[in-house]
């Protein structure tokens, strides 16, 4: 995909008028709750400016997970600190959230004048099926990586078939990190192994002999 005429190369650092302009957007265009806005950002951030690798987003994103508060401001602030440390940590978390900010403060006064909301309905019924292709398609993209094997696999299966009967989604998260962790301290202990034992076994058999 081309990327943005104005975006910054992958390996310099963005503007703060860059990370302002592009969060007050995705602020004021996300609906449909963290999972669109996330994949909106990974459009954004990682298909159309390159700004992130999609390997840093997933952790970026994993990170959010383990955090208490909304996925998609954390991930904003992640993003921002990525490309700006500090600055553009405050000034990515305040674009992204002054729009919700004042769309809340003008439907709170209208409540309060008139008593009653204005009827909106209707536009998320035409909202919701864009929300759910914007979705699919960055799960489209990231699943191959996430799930680079066949055991992470069927953990992610595992894990979606573990909330849809109810468990607790930190138990989920926490129990499929640990099991995840735990197999790949196997593998690598394994691999250790198939390179060590047949180097150590003639060694100590030498060293035997010699004593």
């Amino acid at each position: 995909m081309v990327p943005d005429p104005g975006a910054t190369r992958p390996d310099g650092p963005s503007s703060l008028r860059e990370l302002a302009l592009l969060f007050l957007r995705l602020g004021a265009t996300s609906f449909g709750g963290p999972a669109a806005h996330v994949a909106m950002m990974e459009r954004e951030v990682v298909r159309r400016r390159r700004w992130l690798d999609e390997q840093r987003f997933l952790d970026l994103g994993g990170a959010t997970t383990v955090i208490p508060g909304p996925n998609s401001t954390e991930l904003a602030l992640h993003i921002g600190w990525a490309r700006r440390r500090w600055s553009g940590l405050v000034v990515s978390g305040l674009a992204f959230l002054l729009p919700a900010v004042l769309a809340s403060a003008a439907l709170a006064w209208a409540y309060v004048r008139y008593g009653a909301l204005p009827e909106v309905a209707w536009i998320l019924y035409g909202v919701k099926p864009v929300i759910l292709a914007i979705v699919a398609q960055a799960l489209w993209k990231l699943a191959p990586r996430a799930a680079s094997t066949w055991s992470l696999r069927a953990l992610g299966l595992a894990a979606i078939a573990a909330a849809a009967f109810g468990v607790h989604e930190l138990v989920v998260l926490f129990g499929a990190g640990f099991i995840a962790l735990v197999g790949r301290r196997a593998r690598s202990a394994s691999v250790a192994s198939a390179f060590v034992i047949p180097h150590a076994v003639p060694a100590l058999a030498t060293a035997a002999a010699r004593c």
